[in-house]
């Protein structure tokens, strides 16, 4: 039988049970100051009192506007709009990602939906759902994601005695898909692209900088310090050489002040424009900004980085995600830096590995004050 209980001078119903050797306890408001009108609210309360153990939820007349009691249904918007709020100290941008994916699961599946009759099923048609909106595997998988991890939340908080099959799809892995030495000989010798993109180019090769990460990133010394917010949630620091250094302070005061106001995206912008310079040398649609970040990372291992010094410079959660730098065919990769590679051949028959490429040598020092 649920008990009465007064908490700050408001009566309450308490209904207290074992599950698995542990107590549980809910307390249900039961709005009066008044003991009397408790006591009959608590009578009402223990006829559903094997449901409320049961776990199911309830709306009473004395909070509602109903005049009877009613299941209340713990619905699919409840559970994604409670979920965000106890996500609100993530970073913006992983906020984003989740309110997106949650935005596409309601949009399938509808708010109402209770979140326990959710099935193996709907699961299957949200995925259906995700590719007819033109998603990606990948990108599919990241919304999956974020709908595993909000019904594993209600598990643990018993709102859900189980949570559906929810499976990544397979990715198959690829190889990186970089910019060559020639490719970037030929970006750097375009005419009307402005000398400070090439510079700004250069800098993102050299340092393996995500699109973003600049604007949170400053320089003390010689060191460039990346904070937490990026998307690996690690710091990391980064040693540049004298004229990358003048190049960072020069794009930070772009970023800062210099781009304009019809530029409303600095970093959208300058994507576009490297986009563009893909575009007019004639290379594959596959490759894009970020491809100079894996052009960073195939070049630190052609030099001699180990795979997990590589992990640190690139900010990466785990060593798995950095691995997939290692899926290479080396006869290809021998023919994209042909300097590099001769470069890594001859200091290995020396006894001295080249670690130090992105730190000390800049390879066309043309576009550098």
């Amino acid at each position: 039988m649920a008990t009465l209980k007064k908490r700050r001078g408001v009566w309450y119903a308490r209904v207290l049970w074992y599950l698995e050797g542990r107590q549980k306890e809910r307390q249900l408001p039961l709005k009066t100051k008044k003991k009397v009108v408790a006591m009959e609210r608590l009578r009402i309360v223990n006829r559903y009192e094997l449901d409320i153990k049961n776990g199911m939820s309830f709306t009473w007349p004395w909070i509602s506007n109903e005049s009877s009691v009613n299941v209340k249904r713990f619905t699919l918007i409840d559970a994604c709009y409670k979920w965000m709020q106890k996500r609100q100290n993530y970073r913006k941008t992983t906020l984003s990602i989740n309110n997106q994916g949650l935005f596409y699961l309601t949009d399938c599946l509808g708010k109402n939906t209770p979140l326990e009759s959710i099935l193996n099923t709907d699961i299957d048609r949200f995925i259906d759902y995700l590719k007819t909106k033109g998603l990606s595997d990948v990108s599919v998988n990241i919304h999956l994601r974020t709908v595993k991890s909000m019904f594993r939340y209600w598990l643990k908080r018993e709102r859900l005695t189980k949570v559906p099959l929810i499976e990544q799809i397979a990715i198959r892995k690829n190889h990186p898909i970089y910019i060559t030495d020639s490719e970037f000989e030929k970006i750097m010798s375009l005419d009307w692209l402005d000398d400070f993109y090439k510079r700004v180019f250069l800098f993102y090769r050299e340092t393996g900088l995500r699109l973003r990460e600049p604007m949170i990133t400053s320089l003390e010394g010689s060191w460039l310090d990346v904070s937490n917010e990026s998307k690996g949630g690690a710091s990391r620091n980064i040693e540049l050489s004298r004229p990358l250094r003048f190049v960072f302070m020069e794009y930070k005061k772009w970023l800062q002040f210099g781009h304009g106001s019809r530029i409303k995206d600095s970093g959208e912008h300058i994507s576009k424009v490297f986009k563009k310079a893909l575009k007019d040398i004639s290379v594959p649609s596959s490759k894009h900004f970020h491809s100079l970040r894996h052009t960073f990372a195939v070049r630190q291992l052609i030099s001699g980085t180990s795979i997990y010094d590589l992990k640190m410079l690139m900010g990466h959660s785990s060593v798995v995600t950095t691995e997939q730098y290692s899926n290479m065919n080396l006869k290809r990769v021998s023919q994209d830096f042909p300097s590099l590679v001769l470069k890594a051949k001859k200091n290995t028959k020396l006894g001295i590995m080249d670690t130090q490429l992105m730190d000390t040598s800049i390879p066309d020092n043309r576009y550098i004050a």
